[in-house]
């Protein structure tokens, strides 16, 4: 049987597109056709007169097959009656009609085919027809049903498509192939029965057909119309597989085409009531707006009404699949009821797509149909809208796009947040007939089945894909019981995969009340998608995944039967990995292991799972939400045939430890969502994109597969020193005298593609599921494509093992640790030579590459070479028995032909031909030669076609086997790009600082402090890594010396100073200062001194949460309870104006709080910006705490307002106002209210500094008066046991004197 999987190069002929897809929906009813008397074919002369003439074959029609169904590759040639029946009605045609347009009708294709007669040969009495698409035949019009076109068309029928260019004549061959391998099912299914009665189409529909297609041509108003220069080329098929035509009898058959066309008429939606014909369309409204309450022009007119009287099952009365209504607790919006009288009234093809859709009412269905994918309905309505498609003509909202386009259109709904469900034809017409003959089926309609659903998270492949390297993570996320939320025990069970690299992240953590650590791993890692179980997770949760996320695409999953517990989980796991091949899975730490079956059972069951499953499994309840959350991942990948391929091949990783344990154990500091966000390390706050950001500033990187390890280190920073300087060795090693070998290792890398990506795809392309099925019928060469991602993964890491050897020589001029370790050849980096040169010497890279096939060298595969080899031996034997035929014959000359597709005919000269043998056949001639086969030939070519066929067939296998070979190697593959990834960051990380503005340095990283000595943090000439000159208005960025803890500087800073000087830059250039040293890399500072910080907090800008229902106060009151709560000794803050959202006195009470708690409780590094004045009085006397301001100049301006220069200099001491009015002048306020804020300001200075006198007058009278009674009892205390009373009375009466000089003086 002929492969199911069928290829097309592109040229496939499509003739009125319109017809072909809407006659999946339309009904036909009318007589069956008469019967027809095949044409006689004229007999040549025999030269051989021992062998009887060769009749032209002609196929026979199964008697098993429908008169409405014929086989779809069966010979269909054009039938006439006897002419001796028709005699008296033969009219003749001469010479007079040369030059004159006819068309003619052929039967069994039931299509008119219009042309112009060229010539008339007297002798025969036949006239040559060219027809519209350039073929020609000699007939005789007089036994032809034919009809004169009177005018000219305005257009040719014979139109091309965009892109589908059609070869001409030299070609026929490999069009006649091409042709018969693109055939349609259409004609093969009931398109056009009704359902309650069963007829044959009536040739007059057909004929009606074809006049719509050649009116079409003059009024352009049936073909599909994609765009303005898409149209469709009109093409007979010449002959059926297997049958044997000369150059002058060649017969005419549809292409797919052709068959959808002429097939049906189109009828409206999905009714199958009542079949009607197209209607025609004003061209207006075809064309897309952008109105998103509107899908087309006049779209809701022109489907409108229909729906509401066709579907009202769609509208307030719509159910479920169980037959709940909305209004149910169990509802199921993703299903629908279809109402049994609307079912009976449907033709195969309509109930086929509707079962479909009924139970996949939330995506987009891309309906496969031949070469087309078709979306009908409510969908047809979305690809208008969103891949702007166009409307076909009709009732019934229906459009489509072909094969080709599949790629680009799934991954802009995907992008677009729309689930699409890929409903893929996976039998053949052909497959069809033989079930229906050899099982009895009555199905009229080719098998379809779901292949794929693709969204989001599901991705794989397409252009804007490529274009943007980051991760599109999909998070399975649960949650601990409500009980548990409730005594406040939150647990959060976390499943992040990136389907794209086959990444799983999974862990287990617990949160605070305010879901702290989840909101941190959410900014990280921005999911695409979520999976959550349905009414779970309590209200803080979900508030939480819509804040701290970018409109994700949620999917609620049923408890347990969907999303799985961690024991059901843990047996659907271990039976998919049970059913792989050992062989092509190998341990490794963090990756799949699979070993042989042992005596121990339990032995075997333990190592079917990965290491970081296993220690989960281990952990017991510590473990069981993070396996659940797996669960729910593998249960939503299984509905898109993904969960197979991703366990095969997937790098298990697991879960960053959160911020709750001890810090001595945490290998990276933690950076929240607030820190993230406010520090703009991956979006700016302006449009969220990445530019002016951290990551842009230091990203340097020349592959994609290092921008993403950069962007996991920048989120996750080193902890242990001793990591830090190892790295920090290696980005050192990287400059100076290697960075000419530094430079041409980018040079190299830069011609990679995304390898990680690459080799995820080749290796879930190995598995046949999905659309990668071998029961799909694709039409595009998929195994072309799938070639040249196989040659393309080879040069790529061909190139990484060159490149990498290449800069192996930098070794001898840095002592890394770290470097030596990438760059050694068996230890970081894989040995993988001997693996590339096996593949090297398999075949030929460049000529695969370029053919889209491999032909495999000797040696390389023995089913190939034993193949061969057969092929080989037969060719000896025809080539010996030639030579017997030369000498039995007697000439020399006699030689093998090829004529067409008739291989080895002996072609013996004229004069021979009465010695020849009885048992030659003749088979062909011409001028002077006679061309024979005889017994022993067609023996021997039968053999060779078989073993040609055989060889063909191992040919077509030897991709897959080579890439299973491939994918045997997976985890060498996979460390060789992340040694190659790690080296990029590295060397990005080196040519950071050369676009710094200033100094740069290496940081010197202290130890991690003990319980005795204070964290230390001290720059010099601190710049900021982001800012530039060029980006300010006038002229440089100030740098400014900063120092936080150690002998003798305080842990804080008390940050003062005027609006817009500089208060919040200067926090967030020491935050990213510290982050940057902390990865590795130089920062723009002459020194930096710094004790590694464990957790960066940071609370900075005004911003509120509505749909959270949060104020700006309460949205600034939770970040900070946050860091009371998690700060420890080795944290730094920066908090930027704490309390301004709320009245000054209660703003200025929770803000000296604060930092009162930060000083003197949790004692660590931090700064602390604020206008509240009275800090500064409060904290000036306090060792711990160092007064610092902006420093500025003030002059006086116009109008008495004053004038003030930023001067962003970090100066010690407090600054006494804020001048928040010339902010207000720089803003553009008016002169008079400016002036009136004025006074009112310098009002309530002098108002407060009264106030302020006053408390402070009373605090030293009370003072003074403590000290006074406290003189007074220790005098009382030290005299009360001596005797001398004199003395005691002169005491007395000195504190009586000062007592009453204080109350003159208060």
């Amino acid at each position: 049987m002929a492969s199911s999987r069928r290829s097309s190069n592109g040229r496939s002929p499509l003739v009125n597109q319109q017809s072909q897809i809407t006659s999946f929906f339309s009904k036909a009813t009318s007589p069956s056709p008469s019967p027809l008397v095949p044409k006689k074919v004229p007999i040549k002369s025999n030269p051989n007169p021992n062998t009887k003439p060769k009749l032209k074959s002609s196929p026979s029609t199964s008697p098993c097959a429908s008169p409405t169904t014929p086989l779809p590759l069966q010979v269909k040639r054009k039938i006439t009656a006897p002419i001796s029946a028709i005699v008296d009605l033969k009219p003749s045609y001469g010479q007079e009609i040369v030059g004159k347009r006819v068309k003619v009708y052929w039967p069994l294709d039931k299509t008119w085919y219009e042309g112009c007669v060229k010539s008339f040969d007297s002798a025969s009495g036949e006239h040559l027809v060219k027809y519209d698409d350039d073929d020609e035949e000699m007939i005789d019009l007089a036994e032809e049903k034919i009809e004169w076109v009177v005018e000219a068309p305005t257009k040719k029928l014979r139109r091309l498509r965009k892109s589908l260019v059609v070869e001409e004549a030299e070609e026929e061959e490999e069009k006649l192939e091409d042709l018969e391998s693109v055939e349609d099912d259409s004609e093969d299914e009931d398109w056009g029965k009704n359902a309650d009665k069963q007829v044959s189409e009536d040739e007059d529909v057909d004929e009606d057909m074809d006049l719509e297609v050649e009116e079409d041509a003059a009024a352009g108003s049936r073909s599909r119309k994609a765009s303005a220069d898409k149209v469709v080329v009109s093409r007979k098929r010449k002959s059926g597989e297997g049958v044997k035509l000369s150059s002058s009898s060649s017969k005419k058959s549809k292409t797919v085409a052709d068959k959808r066309s002429a097939n049906s008429k189109v009828d409206n939606a999905v009714n199958g009531v009542n079949g009607k014909e197209l209607v025609k369309t004003n061209e207006d409204c075809v064309r897309p707006i952008n109105n998103d309450n509107v899908l087309l022009c006049g779209a809701v007119d022109r489907f409108g009404q229909r729906e509401a009287e066709k579907f009202p099952f769609l509208g307030k009365n719509r159910k479920d699949a169980n037959r709940r209504s909305p209004g149910d607790a169990n509802y199921d919006p993703k299903t629908l009821y279809l109402p049994p009288n609307f079912l009976k009234g449907l033709t195969g093809g309509q109930r086929q797509w509707w079962e479909f859709k009924s139970n996949h009412m939330d995506k987009v269905l891309f309906f496969k149909m031949g070469k087309f994918y078709e979306l009908y309905e409510m969908d047809a309505h979305i690809g208008t809208k969103e891949l702007h498609l166009q409307y076909m003509k009709g009732e019934q909202p229906h459009c489509g796009f072909p094969e080709k386009n599949f790629s680009m259109n799934v991954e802009k709904l995907a992008r677009k947040g729309y689930r699409v469900l890929v409903v893929e034809q996976t039998e053949t017409p052909e497959q069809l007939e033989t079930r229906r003959r050899e099982k009895g089926s009555k199905d009229k309609v080719v098998r379809r089945e779901i292949c794929a659903v693709v969204t989001k998270g599901t991705l794989t492949e397409g252009e804007m894909l490529a274009a943007n390297p980051d991760v599109s993570y999909m998070m399975a996320v649960t949650e601990s019981s409500q009980t548990a939320v409730l005594q406040g025990k939150r647990t959060y069970g976390v499943c992040m995969v990136d389907i794209t690299t086959s990444k799983v992240i999974i862990g287990q953590f617990e949160d605070d009340s305010d879901c702290s650590a989840l909101c941190c791993l959410l900014s990280e890692l921005r999911p695409v998608e979520i999976i959550k179980p349905a009414k779970l997770l309590s209200l803080e949760t979900e508030r939480v995944l819509l804040r701290h996320t970018r409109n994700p695409l949620v999917n609620e999953l049923v408890p347990v039967s969907e999303f799985w517990d961690a024991e059901r989980t843990i047996c659907e796991v271990k039976a998919i990995y049970r059913n792989m091949s050992s062989p092509q899975l190998s341990s490794s730490p963090n990756e799949m292991e699979s070993h042989e079956s042992t005596t121990s059972e339990e032995y075997g069951e333990r190592n079917l799972l990965p290491d970081v499953l296993c220690e989960l499994v281990n952990l017991g309840g510590n473990g069981s939400y993070a396996l659940s959350a797996l669960g729910g991942a593998l249960y939503y990948l299984k509905q898109a045939f993904l969960d197979e391929s991703l366990l095969k091949f997937a790098t298990f990783e697991p879960l960053p430890l959160s911020g709750f344990c001890d810090s001595t154990q945490k290998p990276n500091m933690v950076l929240d969502a607030a820190a993230l966000e406010n520090l703009e390390i991956f979006e700016n706050s302006r449009n969220g994109d990445s530019s002016g950001t951290l990551y842009a500033q230091i990203n340097h990187c020349i592959t994609a597969f290092g921008k993403r390890m950069l962007r996991s280190w920048l989120a996750r920073p080193l902890y242990h020193p001793e990591s830090i300087r190892e790295r920090q060795d290696a980005v050192a090693g990287l400059k100076g005298l290697n960075l000419p070998f530094v430079l041409e290792f980018r040079k190299e890398l830069s011609r990679l593609p995304d390898m990680e990506r690459l080799l995820a795809r080749l290796f879930g392309s190995s598995e046949a599921n999905g659309r990668n099925a071998n029961k799909v019928i694709l039409y595009e060469d998929a195994a072309k494509k799938q070639l040249q991602e196989f040659v393309s993964a080879l040069r790529g890491c061909e190139s990484m093992v060159h490149a990498c050897s290449s800069l192996g020589v930098i070794l001898e001029n840095t002592d890394s640790k770290l470097l030596c370790h990438l760059l050694t050849p068996g230890k970081g980096l894989p040995d993988v030579d001997s693996i590339l040169k096996h593949f090297k010497d398999a075949f030929d890279w460049v000529e695969a590459n370029n053919s889209g096939r491999i032909i495999p060298h000797e040696g390389v595969d023995e089913e190939y070479d034993a193949a061969c080899k057969q092929v080989q031996e037969i060719e000896l034997k025809l080539s010996k028995h030639l030579k017997e035929q030369r000498k039995l014959l007697g000439d020399s000359s006699i030689d093998y032909v090829t004529v067409g597709k008739d291989a080895y005919l002996l072609e013996v000269p004229e004069c021979l031909c009465r010695s020849i043998p009885k048992e030659y056949e003749l088979q062909s001639s011409k001028k002077g030669y006679f061309r024979y086969w005889n017994p022993v030939l067609k023996k021997l070519i039968g053999e060779l076609s078989q073993a040609d066929s055989e060889k063909e067939s191992k040919l077509k296998s030897i991709l897959q086997r080579l890439i299973g070979r491939f994918c045997e190697h997976h985890n060498k593959w996979r460390e060789l790009v992340s040694i190659t990834a790690e080296l990029d960051v590295l060397i990005s990380l080196s040519i950071a600082s050369d676009y710094y503005e200033g100094p740069t340095c290496r940081p010197n990283i202290k130890s991690v402090p003990s319980e005795d000595d204070v964290p230390v943090l001290h720059a010099e000439n601190l710049g900021h890594p982001v800012l530039k000159s060029d980006s300010l208005d006038k002229g440089t960025f100030v740098s400014n010396n900063v120092s936080l803890g150690g002998p003798p500087n305080a842990s804080f800073i008390l940050l003062t100073g005027p609006n817009m000087g500089g208060k919040s830059t200067l926090l967030r250039q020491v935050c990213m200062a510290v982050i940057l040293a902390q990865i590795g890399a130089d920062v723009p500072a002459s020194s930096f001194d710094l004790s590694p910080v464990d957790r960066i907090f940071v609370r900075m800008g005004a911003k509120d949460h509505i749909m959270a229902g949060q104020s700006t106060f309460l949205t600034e009151l939770l970040e900070t309870a946050s860091m009371l709560s998690l700060a420890s000794r080795n944290s730094l803050v920066a908090l930027d104006e704490l309390g301004r959202g709320t009245s000054t006195s209660d703003g200025q009470a929770i803000a000296e709080s604060v930092l009162e708690h930060f000083v003197h409780k949790v004692q660590c590094r931090g700064m602390f910006s604020t206008h509240y004045h009275r800090l500064s009085i409060d904290y000036q006397k306090d060792s711990r705490v160092s007064l610092c301001h902006m420093a500025c100049q003030v002059g006086k301006g116009s109008g008495g307002l004053a004038d003030v220069t930023f001067l962003y200099r970090l100066t010690p001491g407090a600054c006494p106002k804020s001048y928040g009015v010339n902010v207000a002048r720089l803003a553009g306020l008016p002169d008079g209210v400016l002036q009136r804020a004025a006074a009112k300001s310098e009002e309530f200075e002098i108002n407060g500094h009264n106030k302020q006198f006053e408390e402070n007058s009373y605090g030293n009278l009370t003072r003074k008066a403590a000290a006074l009674v406290q003189n007074l009892m220790n005098f009382v205390i030290t005299e009360k046991c001596e005797d001398n009373e004199g003395v005691v009375l002169s005491e007395l009466n000195g504190l009586q004197r000062r007592a009453r000089i204080l109350l003159e003086q208060n």
